[in-house]
């Protein structure tokens, strides 16, 4: 048994303690926040469990991203909206070498997104919504997002998650944060493109119900291991960084 990585009592930039190992190398960086019991929302939304750490968290995270990668259903559920960064986060990211601005990224099957929600609200041409779809999409669903997104198809019947990487790679867009949620992130270790789980712990009982940080059916080849990278605490709440061993 060890201490805590790093050592209790050691002050802790948040920013540095996750770029270190990660904006050289770059990779797809899963960021959930669970309950003690393993929930991961209260009433439906995450944004119930979340605490004051791991809104730093969440903001540093982003801040140390090219791209916000998410899941269609994730992405209604949580009302997410285009990113719009205030100078202040817009100066951490040059500091650290990023672009200022910081587009999200969309898996849909199906292609049916609202081209008129927050999703799709910018003004800033490089910052726009990636819709990532497969060519069984919804043809009128993707012509109706053709003027206020970026419409990519990877695969055919269903997206191809490397080929995902492979595409946001090509764009520059190389350190990749996965914001869920739990079926969408069962599939990226599925398919072995993950490469870091960021686990927020909030110090409460949620209660019996569904939860967990992935959903769907059984991998192949069991469990998958984790090196544990950092453990932070704040006000009794957990901030895990783990790498994980790609899936062949």
């Amino acid at each position: 048994m060890r201490a805590l990585v790093p050592a209790p009592g050691d002050p802790v930039n948040v920013h540095d303690h996750y770029a270190a190992g990660w904006l050289t190398s770059g990779g797809i960086r899963a960021n959930f926040v669970a309950s003690v019991d393993g929930a991961t929302s209260s009433a439906g939304l995450s944004r119930g469990l979340q605490t004051r750490g791991d809104n730093l968290v969440f903001a540093a995270l982003r801040d140390l991203a090219d791209v916000v990668l998410v899941g269609a259903g994730t992405a209604r559920a949580e009302g997410y909206r285009a990113a719009t960064l205030s100078p202040a986060r817009q100066q951490v990211r040059r500091a650290y070498g990023l672009a200022p601005t910081l587009p999200i990224a969309v898996v849909s099957r199906s292609a049916r997104l609202d081209p008129a929600s927050d999703l799709f609200r910018t003004t800033d041409p490089v910052a726009r919504t990636i819709v990532i779809t497969c060519a069984t999409a919804d043809d009128a669903a993707q012509r109706a997002l053709h003027p206020v997104a970026d419409v990519v198809l990877c695969g055919e019947e269903t997206v191809d998650l490397a080929a995902v990487r492979s595409m946001l790679v090509a764009r520059g867009l190389t350190r990749i944060l996965c914001e869920g949620g739990p079926s969408f992130f069962a599939d990226l270790v599925r398919s072995g493109e993950v490469d870091e789980l960021c686990l927020s712990i909030t110090p409460l009982l949620a209660g019996p119900g569904p939860g967990r940080v992935t959903a769907g059916a059984s991998w192949p080849g069991g469990p998958s291991p984790l090196n544990l990278l950092g453990l932070l605490e704040q006000d009794g709440a957990l901030f895990s960084r783990y790498r994980l061993t790609r899936r062949s």
